[in-house]
């Protein structure tokens, strides 16, 4: 639905630009052929530009203020108000359909503002519930520690704790390398966890089992 409006409103600002000259031609015509309008919105605006029009130009021209500028009749009035009035019209136009296009541009951009501080919200939650799940995960990692030294006290076995790691991932990279090739030379020299858990049940549970 909003990807069709934007074209909608460019095409309808399009159109008004197009026709703001017909359009102020239209009513700079009835304007002037109104007797109200053409007294109090075209002459006067005309005999003003034209006054102050005649004043500039002599002072730029360094020459003396005239004590009287002669007034536009009154065909030349209409003439010079009528074009004034539409200059106006098209004026006023065209900065319409510019504010309307700077706050379209603006309420785009907040909108995408929006977005992106909602997209880093839910960045924030997903971090703080990937802590959270961290956290009780360790927990669990630590209750389960408990638990294993616990068994172990009522076994024969000795269970090696593995040791936590803490520090940077180059770190952690290289003791996952050194237990690694630490495991691969112990591993012929004494029986992994499996196999003192078979070793245990067959002598042992087995035998208690069987007597």
């Amino acid at each position: 639905m909003v990807v069709g409006v934007f074209p909608a409103l460019k095409l309808g600002v399009l159109f008004v630009k197009q026709i703001s000259k017909p359009l102020a031609k239209f009513l700079v015509n009835q304007a002037k052929n109104h007797p109200v309008f053409r007294t109090y919105f075209i002459i006067p605006p005309a005999q003003f530009y034209h006054w102050a029009e005649v004043n500039a130009k002599m002072y730029l021209m360094n020459l003396s203020k005239p004590t009287k500028v002669a007034k536009l009749n009154e065909a030349m009035a209409m003439e010079l108000g009528a074009n004034l009035m539409g200059e106006v019209i098209i004026f006023s136009v065209a900065g319409g359909c510019l504010i309307l296009e700077y706050n379209r541009q603006v309420t785009k951009e907040a909108k995408k503002e929006e977005a992106r501080l909602q997209q880093m919200q839910l960045f924030t939650n997903d971090i703080e519930n990937l802590n959270q799940i961290t956290s009780k995960q360790e927990s669990e990692i630590q209750y389960l520690h408990k638990v294993i030294q616990e068994i172990a006290k009522h076994t024969k076995y000795e269970i090696v704790a593995k040791p936590r790691v803490t520090g940077t991932n180059e770190q952690i990279q290289q003791s996952n390398i050194n237990e690694s090739q630490n495991s691969a030379n112990s591993k012929s020299e004494k029986p992994s966890i499996i196999e003192r858990a078979i070793l245990y049940y067959e002598n042992n549970v087995k035998t208690e089992k069987v007597s």
